[in-house]
């Protein structure tokens, strides 16, 4: 950072935040949250693919959940990016 221009990202005032996940299911991928406050966990549903006929004859199953937490840092606060995105950690399903 040479700059107080390039603190902007981490002080954004608006109503979205940007999460970015880490490890599981959806790794790598980032979200905009619709809050500028965001959750102490991120529930998302785990991408089954595509059905195959083996999957058509058994019985259906619950969709399964990945749970992602915020990784914090050496100090205990939510760990971010370099742009800004609040980093989450995959936890389980």
């Amino acid at each position: 950072m040479t700059g107080p221009g390039d603190l902007l990202p981490l002080y954004r005032d608006n109503d979205h935040t940007r999460v970015r996940f880490v490890g599981g299911p959806n790794d790598g991928k980032t979200v905009t949250w619709a809050s500028g406050e965001p959750p102490h966990r991120i529930r998302l549903p785990v991408d089954p693919g595509l059905p195959t006929l083996a999957d058509l004859a058994d019985p259906l199953q619950p969709l399964a959940i990945a749970l992602y937490c915020p990784r914090l840092d050496d100090l205990g606060q939510p760990s971010r990016d370099d742009d800004g995105t609040l980093v989450y950690k995959y936890v389980g399903q």
